[in-house]
């Protein structure tokens, strides 16, 4: 049995698998279905990945903002030295 488009799109994770085991029982299937799942998990892997470097990434952004605020502050403190040995 298919679903129309509109209906497919309502149903829950668990009605699809549900659906789906149904129909694997009376169904063969060919190797591109084995394919399918091979590059799903591929992308799955490659999205985790890709999720821990932004994630990573985040962290080092806010490590280099804190460090150019202490730079930044460090800066007017030594310019502040300067100008107060010079004029003395």
């Amino acid at each position: 049995m298919s679903f129309p488009w509109q209906q497919l799109k309502t149903l829950s994770d668990e009605e699809l698998v549900e659906c789906h085991d149904r129909e694997a029982r009376s169904t063969g299937v060919g190797i591109n279905f084995y394919l399918a799942e091979l590059r799903h998990r591929d992308l799955k892997r490659l999205a985790e990945s890709q999720q821990r470097t932004a994630e990573s990434m985040e962290r080092m952004t806010k490590w280099i903002t804190r460090l150019t605020i202490i730079i930044a502050v460090l800066t007017v403190a030594n310019i502040g030295v300067v100008l107060w040995a010079a004029l003395r």
